[in-house]
């Protein structure tokens, strides 16, 4: 037995003798830069594009495993004129063998990459560089399901112990490296060059230390930081993060935490979140030339964000959010689950913010402000929506918003609260309130996205609303003071302007109390035809309509806005008015009758007829009415009359004179 053993053991170190003298050997006899063209062509048809090394190949096992070639190079498919895809200048790795075959120690004594390239090209055809053949043909889908069955089998036999026990870097690099984008379409080239990546301490106990370095349109950026120590089985435990990122000089960001479990099926993630006060308009400017301008030079000059954000591949959540925009800030928090419907609750707290500070402003929209203004609006079309409102039927949400101060459109809103809520395809807002030009708004609405097209219901309540100054903010125009009061409830089908406008219908009432209107003088019209209608010369009046009350009750039938109980009072006269305004022809049809409230004998009351369209609307006397009162009046008057030649005769140029002036 002793001698067996002994054999054994003799002829096995033979054979390890002779592995170690052939591993030393076998380099010296075969050049394999022979095989350089069999490699090239084998590499060529499996990615199917050109495939080249011109520099040398060299292939080295024992006592140190060294392989490095130079000057390798993956071209274009056809119809691109660059040459190539990609490209590296050299590629040197060196392994110590010994340690691995004895105790599965790896010890990487080099892997450096220098100069590698990228280069992604989007021809004008709209072809790409970056798609490659494939490779063979596809399974069929029975293979596939076989295979599949197989992989779940044995997923469970298959150990995820690493087949190396110990591992060290001495040195890893990559140099130089470049990845251009060329849109042929714009005719635009970027790219990020300058690509620096090197690491320390490689190893499963240790921390991994890392410096990225990099030049983004020349501007540089830095990366930096540690990751682990990974462990004896990487994938598993935990595995601390700590990144810091420096770009284009004044944009600094960290990010703290750890992993956990990352080689499972739902690895959990811990961070900590800080970008620290930074100017957004140096760094686009830094970037490029800027291509527009905000209507506030002074905005984008600070923002920060801090966060908390935790989760696994099932759930998210951000806690402890800070976000800083200048003056305003933000404190928010979200959580989010089942990303497949999603499920999101959320709350946001705004203390302040002016959003016409942020308006761009160009060239470009100066002249479409003008030309919107000149040129008519186009009809709506009839055709049926084309919106897929599946991920809003699905969607779960549940978030409240706050908003101390909001400037939009120069419209001053205060403590601004809105409660969101969306379940089985029906969002609400519900409510929404705020408080404006020292009056109230609340607001109720639900959206239902349950059918084809969406059906919207809403409630509105205005109370005591400054409305001469909410209009002379969002207008710039004075056309109506006054204290305003509304309610309002609307309901509606669709999502295109024409349908939503033909399905309105709703109710509602109108109260304004203490004001006038700007630019009509309603005194003038039932006073003075000529003057007020232009039919002669006459004194100029001052257009404008005192009143005490306007008060309105009205219905909206299928876009049809109509009313029978509109009534102006004034300390002189007492106008009411019917009629009605077709919202979708944007047309007006109204009769406005006046009625003095003192001495009523005495003066003639012109009632107003009202057309036109919403854009340009047309003020007449009603000649009809006018001449109804008119006779009515002579007869009253000559029946008190003893004596009278001619009645007729003069009660016709009484008539005629009352409205032509003649």
């Amino acid at each position: 037995m002793k001698r067996f053993i002994k054999w054994t053991l003799l002829i096995l170190c033979i054979i390890v003798f002779l592995v170690v003298i052939g591993l030393i050997l076998a380099p010296n006899f075969i050049n394999i830069d022979k095989y350089k063209p069999v490699i090239e062509k084998k590499v060529a048809e499996a990615i199917g594009r050109p495939f080249s090394i011109n520099g040398d190949l060299k292939l080295k096992l024992f006592p140190v495993a060294k392989l490095s070639f130079s000057d390798l190079h993956i071209g274009n498919p056809k119809g691109f004129k660059e040459k190539d895809f990609a490209s590296l200048k050299s590629f040197d790795v060196q392994v110590k063998l010994i340690p691995f075959l004895l105790s599965r120690d790896l010890q990487v004594k080099r892997f450096v990459v220098k100069e590698p390239k990228v280069v992604l090209i989007k021809a004008k055809s709209g072809e790409v560089n970056w798609q490659f053949e494939k490779l063979a043909t596809a399974p069929k889908e029975v293979e596939l399901k076989k295979k599949d069955v197989e992989l779940k089998k044995t997923k469970k036999e298959i150990s995820t112990e690493l087949p190396i026990k110990k591992l060290s870097v001495d040195e890893f690099a990559i140099t130089d490296a470049a990845i251009i984008w060329i849109d042929q379409v714009t005719g635009k080239k970027t790219g990020i060059t300058g690509i620096n990546l090197r690491l320390k301490n490689i190893s499963f106990t240790k921390p991994i230390g890392f410096v990225l370095t990099a030049k983004l349109e020349g501007n540089p950026v830095k990366i930096e930081g540690q990751i682990g120590p990974l462990g004896k089985m990487p994938g598993k435990g935990v595995m601390p993060v700590n990144l810091h990122l420096n770009a284009f000089k004044d944009l600094h960001l960290s990010l703290k935490g750890k992993v956990k479990e990352l080689s499972s099926k739902n690895p959990a993630y811990d961070f900590a979140l800080n970008l620290r006060p930074f100017s957004l308009r140096k760094v686009l400017s830094r970037i490029g030339e800027l291509r527009f301008k905000l209507s506030d030079p002074n905005a984008l000059q600070k923002i920060s964000l801090s966060a908390h954000i935790k989760g696994t591949a099932k759930q998210i959540s951000i806690q402890k959010g800070v976000f800083v925009l200048d003056q305003s800030r933000m404190n928010f928090w979200l959580a989010a689950k089942e990303f497949e419907k999603p499920n999101i609750a959320f709350e946001i707290n705004l203390d302040k913010i002016n959003v016409d500070r942020y308006i761009p402003v160009t060239e470009k929209t100066k002249k479409k402000a003008k030309k919107s203004k000149t040129t008519p609006k186009a009809k709506a079309t009839k055709k049926a929506s084309s919106i897929d409102y599946t991920p809003l039927r699905k969607l779960e949400m549940n978030g409240k918003i706050k908003v101390g101060t909001l400037i939009a459109k120069k419209v001053r809103l205060q403590n601004i609260y809105a409660k969101i809520i969306a379940k089985n395809g029906l969002l609400q807002i519900k409510p929404m309130s705020m408080n404006m030009y020292k009056g109230k708004m609340l607001l109720n609405a639900l959206v239902n996205v349950k059918g084809k097209t969406p059906v919207t219901k809403l409630a509105l309540n205005i109370n005591h609303v400054l409305i001469g100054q909410l209009i002379k903010d969002m207008l710039k125009e004075e056309v109506l003071t006054g204290i305003f009061d509304m309610k309002l409830t609307l309901s509606m089908k669709g999502d295109t302007p024409d349908q939503i406008i033909s399905s309105l219908n709703g109710n509602g009432d109108l109260l304004i109390k203490d004001g006038s209107i700007i630019g009509i003088d309603l005194s003038g019209m039932i006073q003075n035809i000529k003057a007020a209608f232009g039919l002669a010369e006459a004194r100029k009046l001052k257009r404008k309509t005192i009143f005490s009350v306007i008060k309105s009750k009205f219905i909206i039938k299928n876009g049809v806005f109509q009313t029978k109980e509109t009534q102006l009072i004034s300390p002189h006269f007492k106008v009411s008015s019917i009629g009605d305004a077709n919202l979708k022809n944007q047309t007006l049809n109204f009769r406005i009758n006046p009625e003095y409230i003192k001495n009523p004998e005495k003066s003639i009351a012109v009632p107003v007829i009202v057309s036109g369209t919403f854009s340009s609307p047309r003020f007449a006397p009603d000649l009809k009415g006018i001449a109804n009162k008119l006779i009515f009046k002579k007869i009253l008057k000559k029946k008190s009359e003893e004596k009278e030649e001619n009645p007729i005769e003069d009660m016709g140029k009484e008539l005629l004179k009352g409205i032509f002036g003649r």
